[in-house]
């Protein structure tokens, strides 16, 4: 395949998706003809206005884009809150000439662990340019990944893995796991090694390489100047590097038997298998890995054995890795549960064409650590000034948030009925002792206002207060019913129009439209030229701007007919709003240029019709 130099420069975030679109399929292309992706050029898409808007409009929206890193500065007040050209000039010099900062160290708890673990927190200017990388090297290497591993991918999670190890133990009968635990992998990378694999994969613009490597080195502060060995964890480019760098792991395993070449393959794939089985000295080996993490299915302890030494000198020789002999362990999930993603698997007799069924629950340590934790949290609500019933009912909506979030990750799990059954009355009575205080009482879940997707269900009784006419209830981990997780479709990506409509069937959810980056372009001279360089239009008033015109659909919020690029303006309802709150999407408006100026005039305009002339007082109201 010849080296892909040119792509047209992506001026709209739509032009960028195609362009995201088209690396897929070409690396795919390459590896179905046996040769290797190779791109160069890539230094130029990554720093293009759009990818950088994409990647700041990505960032924000994180829950820890306002924590500072090494610089002290932050994604509001140093970015969303400065000129637009500006932003894009210092991303884009921070490119040509990219020298990280050092990252800022934390150390966060382990899940029902007392040790904690460190976490990289990389500045803000750095966290774009990581971002403006990953947006478009990671369709190159999605296109390649194994498609059984989960971790960090898009259109993937727990929940699929945890499925595949289900369906694989069910469907083979083979009941000896290697549960893999790869000794502080992320602080052991081999920068060389890695850089080395994205070459190979086809990532050949060596700028951007070496911007990789940088941001790799990037030293920690006040511990070290350069880091020579691993991915920063908390850096958000570092998943994507992780699966790269593993990725040489599952080829190699694959390749000894699930992807195994046969001179006469058999049409049928179990066929395949069960030929390879029975007249070669193949080891049978089915692997699903989640970044780190990873299990290896097989048909005997014999086998399993002989799998972990094969596996503890490949990752030493080839990628400088060590198994960890503590953790890395082999289990007959006939006799004993496996640990895998926060969950136990074990397979038990039943009706099945093996005679053993999989029966999974939430892991025991794991659960009751996220119990205590919330326990905790219901207590904390004791303290809470009671200056107003808003800051319980926020304090409230938190723990609810943190129950429902407990029971969405382990309701695919066969027995997490009975596993989180076990806390809900601890729960249950803690909450109304901490709710009487404010008034609290018991009232049928289906009686409250909140959480309206779930307690409508139910008719068990929960604590819960009433604020402003409105009961807020307390909900329970009772509220949760088993729900089957999905076999990755590995067709579903994000990279590929039937890869999207496969993601919008199964999940019901419509991908988000491109931003309107033509208004932005069409406008932005003129809101110069004009002096519109005040705090009110800053960067996030330029960005969100398009986002605010692809929620009202093009037409104007006044007349409702559409608006043209040539005539629109982006109105804010409130101007008077703080500046961190004057330029978000609720506050701003799509109208025509004539509108506008009707909502700012005095004058009388009943004639346009009676819906008309409300929609116009009441933005005149709101001006106020």
């Amino acid at each position: 395949m010849p080296v892909v130099q040119k792509f047209d420069y992506p001026k709209t975030e739509s032009g960028l998706r195609k362009i995201q679109d088209e690396l897929y399929s070409k690396t795919q292309q390459a590896i179905e003809n046996g040769e290797l992706p190779k791109f160069k050029g890539l230094l130029e898409i990554i720093s293009a206005e759009a990818t950088i808007l994409t990647a700041i409009h990505n960032i924000k929206g994180n829950k820890g884009s306002q924590t500072a890193g090494s610089d002290g500065e932050n994604m509001r007040e140093h970015f969303l809150e400065r000129q637009y050209p500006e932003i894009i000039s210092r991303v884009q010099q921070s490119l040509s000439h990219y020298k990280p900062l050092p990252v800022k160290r934390v150390f966060i708890p382990k899940p029902g662990k007392k040790e904690k673990r460190p976490l990289g927190i990389p500045a803000i200017i750095d966290r774009i340019v990581q971002e403006c990388v990953r947006i478009v090297i990671e369709p190159i290497l999605e296109a390649q990944f194994f498609k059984h591993s989960y971790g960090f991918r898009p259109m993937r999670d727990t929940h699929m893995a945890l499925e595949r190890v289900n369906y694989l133990v069910h469907r083979t009968g083979y009941h000896w796991i290697i549960e893999g635990d790869i000794s502080k992998f992320f602080d052991t990378v081999n920068h060389t090694i890695l850089v080395k694999k994205l070459w190979n994969m086809g990532i050949r613009d060596r700028r951007v390489l070496m911007i990789i490597k940088n941001m790799l080195k990037a030293g920690i502060m006040d511990e070290l100047k350069v880091n020579s060995l691993g991915t920063p964890r908390g850096g958000i480019i570092s998943p994507l590097l992780a699966n790269a760098y593993l990725h040489i792991l599952d080829q190699w395993i694959v390749r000894e038997w699930e992807h195994k070449k046969l001179r006469k393959p058999p049409k049928h794939e179990m066929n395949k298998y069960r030929a390879m089985k029975d007249s070669t000295k193949l080891k049978p080996a089915y692997l699903v890995r989640y970044a780190d993490d990873w299990v290896l299915i097989t048909d005997s302890k014999s086998n399993a054995e002989k799998w972990k030494k094969r596996i503890s000198r490949y990752l030493e020789t080839k990628l400088k890795l060590k198994l960890s002999e503590e953790k890395t362990l082999i289990t007959n999930v006939r006799k004993k549960a496996i640990q895998f993603l926060g969950l136990n698997l074990k397979a038990v007799k039943g009706k099945s064409r093996t005679g053993w069924v999989t029966v999974t629950k939430p892991n025991p340590e794991r659960l009751k650590a996220k119990v205590k934790e919330i326990h905790k949290n219901i207590r904390a609500i004791k303290h809470v000034s009671y200056d107003t019933k808003d800051y319980v009912v926020h304090e409230i909506n938190k723990v609810n948030s943190q129950i429902r979030g407990v029971i969405q990750y382990y309701q695919v799990a066969t027995g997490v009925n009975k596993s989180l059954g076990k806390f809900f009355q601890m729960l249950r009575y803690a909450g109304y002792k901490v709710l009487r205080k404010y008034g609290g009482f018991w009232t049928p879940a289906n009686r409250t206002d909140n959480i309206l997707a779930v307690h409508p269900n139910y008719k068990t009784w929960i604590p819960a207060i009433k604020s402003d006419g409105v009961v807020i209830g307390l909900t329970s981990l009772r509220f949760c019913t088993w729900q089957k997780a999905f076999l990755k479709n590995p067709k579903e990506t994000p990279f590929s129009e039937e890869g999207r409509q496969l993601y919008a069937r199964r999940t019901g959810k419509i991908p988000p439209l491109a931003r309107a980056d033509e208004l932005l372009s069409l406008k932005l001279s003129e809101l110069i030229g004009k002096g519109a360089k005040e705090p009110l239009y800053n960067f996030e008033y330029l960005l969100n701007r398009a986002y605010a015109f692809n929620r009202d659909k093009g037409k104007c919020r006044v007349c409702k007919t559409y608006v043209s690029m040539t005539d629109v303006q982006i109105h804010h309802i409130n101007p008077k709003l703080p500046l961190n709150k004057v330029n978000r999407v609720p506050n701003l408006a799509t109208v025509h240029d004539v509108c506008h100026n009707i909502i700012h005039s005095q004058a009388d305009y009943s004639n346009l019709g009676k819906q008309t002339w409300k929609t116009i007082l009441k933005f005149r109201e709101q001006l106020k």
